[in-house]
């Protein structure tokens, strides 16, 4: 059963991702209140991220074959990675944007390796997929769910090993937990209340996501209150959960950029320079979107899968597994 809603609660997470990356930039510029960003971001980071995670674990489906889904998965999800960190590695060589300035043709050439910016999360759900589909069953699932709970509880690693891991359980909890639990939805003024009472929470801990049993709680309850909150959301919203892949591929492009312009131009009002960047953020990608569609390109964009396929893999879009 095809559960609408989870399109809604992709199209609302995207949105509070294009967000947090605006929101990290102006706070990389100084034009934030220390205390109002660290509070802000936390809270956003605390569901937006693990939510795409839980959701690409509650539809992935083994396919039969090993062989062929593991090389399905590398198609739909290195390649989109590959593509645009060249992309957006090129950006940097002509423009000198970022935080590392003008960058080498060589390291254009490298860029993707090991992912930077965004793209380490095509990485990590390569990975969550390829170990779902050799290492078959509930109880695998399980025990790399709590394994790395464990794992990022003790050992607290950092860097990208540290990103994929502190995000494994959502995933492989999502696979155990599967959409028949949402098929009848969520009770709303529940799923407002959980959502509030984990954010108060994780503020009040001052957790950061994700290294201790306490943030991991705050985030599963926060994920599931943001689910209950957004499965009866709007048409446009669902609209937008079709699309996330081309918006997550491309969204730091159009979003940084408009927000260096307007800064640059000496707009110094933080909320009009978020709300301006977060929506060219989300709708510039759109209409890059249509237009590659009109020319047939969506798949070698890697907006779309390459190739259909019956089994539904995710990642932050339809066609990648939040349906696809």
């Amino acid at each position: 059963m095809r559960i609408k809603g989870l399109d809604a609660a992709r199209g609302a997470a995207i949105v509070f991702v294009v967000f947090g990356h605006v929101w990290r930039g102006l706070d990389g510029q100084g034009l934030v209140e220390p205390r109002l960003f660290e509070t802000i971001d936390r809270a956003v980071y605390l569901f937006h991220m693990p939510v795409f995670f839980l959701i690409s674990g509650m539809l992935f489906k083994a396919p039969e074959k090993l062989l062929g889904g593991l090389s399905r998965s590398a198609l739909n999800l290195l390649w989109p990675m590959c593509l645009w960190a060249w992309v957006e590695g090129c950006v940097h060589l002509v423009t000198g944007a970022g935080n590392k300035g003008r960058i080498s043709p060589f390291e254009v050439l490298a860029y993707p390796f090991p992912p930077k910016s965004v793209f380490w999360f095509l990485l990590a759900l390569f990975l969550f997929q390829a170990a779902a589909i050799v290492l078959r069953g509930r109880g695998a699932a399980a025990v790399i769910a709590a394994g790395s709970v464990a794992l990022v509880a003790i050992a607290q690693p950092q860097g990208l090993t540290g990103q994929i891991l502190q995000h494994a359980p959502f995933f492989f909890v999502g696979l155990l937990a599967g959409t028949r639990w949402l098929e009848k939805g969520l009770p709303l003024a529940a799923s407002l209340a959980a959502f509030a009472l984990a954010e108060g929470v994780a503020w009040a801990l001052a957790v950061s996501p994700f290294e201790t049993v306490p943030a991991y709680i705050c985030g599963f309850v926060a994920c599931v209150g943001f689910l209950g909150i957004c499965l009866n959301g709007p048409a446009l919203v669902r609209k937008l959960g079709e699309r996330t892949m081309p918006i997550y591929l491309t969204h730091i492009i159009f979003a940084a950029g408009m927000r260096v312009v307007l800064t640059r131009l000496g707009l110094k009002d933080v909320a009009t320079v978020v709300l301006v960047s977060t929506a060219a953020g989300v709708v510039l990608p759109l209409i890059l979107f249509e237009i590659s569609r009109r020319f047939g390109l969506t798949g070698i964009l890697g907006f779309e899968p390459l190739r259909r396929r019956a089994d539904k893999t995710v990642a932050p879009s339809e066609g990648h597994g939040v349906r696809a």
